[in-house]
């Protein structure tokens, strides 16, 4: 299973504002498949997706299956190609699973988010993009401060635990000068958290590219490379969540 062909979707409880991991899409020859992965039953709150009332069922279709699809900006639209060069990506003809797995699928409708799951080689390397999260709620300096990063710009992953809303957050700041400039997404900011304190030079971030034009969600796109130990690697694996429903 590849990066490009396979995303998970990320569900918030309302209730606790936990993050869950509800379900996989995956694309294939003769369609899409998605099934729902065992973080769908980690709360009473989760409510099934239309025609997918079945946790255990395998669905299949040969197009790609309406909550996904609303989710992608028509390449009709004349905005199209902006939109691409934000996402970073040069191919106007990128798959709709990579689309969806840089953007997130974001609406302001509902409490989901898609994402591609930080695949780790034989060796333990790993690199991710995703944008920052939480641009929006910066500073007036802070925003100033972003437009200001180049690509290529290391970039600082910080541990958060006095958050008050959310103990494994993971903040992101620049230096010289130093300015929080946003925060992991927080469907993987555990796993991040766990790797900076076993090793805090396991995992380092660049800006891989800024889009000052493009709504805050999009703007600071960055690149996280790494090394998972053998430890974090065994929890990763055991992480089941992400494990299918039988």
């Amino acid at each position: 299973m590849t990066t490009v062909n396979s995303v998970y979707v990320a569900w918030q409880a309302p209730d606790t504002h936990d993050w869950h991991v509800v379900g996989n899409l995956q694309e294939r020859k003769s369609g899409y498949v998605f099934k729902y992965t065992k973080g769908a039953l980690c709360s009473p709150k989760f409510t099934k997706f239309s025609g997918m009332n079945d946790v255990s069922q395998t669905y299949v279709s040969e197009d790609l299956f309406p909550l996904f699809k609303n989710r992608l900006l028509s390449p009709k639209r004349p905005e199209y190609p902006r939109f691409i060069s934000w996402l970073g990506l040069d191919d106007e003809n990128a798959k709709p699973l990579e689309i969806l797995g840089r953007t997130g699928g974001l609406r302001s409708t509902d409490n989901l988010q898609i994402f591609k799951r930080i695949e780790v080689g034989n060796d333990g390397s790993f690199e991710h993009f995703f944008f920052l999260h939480g641009l929006s709620y910066l500073s007036e300096a802070s925003n100033k401060r972003v437009s200001e990063l180049k690509p290529g710009e290391d970039l600082r992953l910080c541990l958060d635990i006095q958050n008050a809303y959310d103990c494994e957050a993971v903040v992101i700041r620049a230096d010289k000068p130093a300015e929080i400039v946003g925060y992991c997404p927080r469907y993987f900011a555990k796993f991040i958290k766990n790797m900076l304190i076993e090793n805090p030079q396991s995992v380092s971030l660049k800006v891989e590219k800024i889009s000052d034009d493009a709504p805050h969600n999009y703007r600071l796109l960055c690149k996280m490379t790494g090394k998972v130990s053998a430890t974090q690697q065994e929890i990763l694996n055991i992480h089941n969540e992400f494990e299918m429903v039988e």
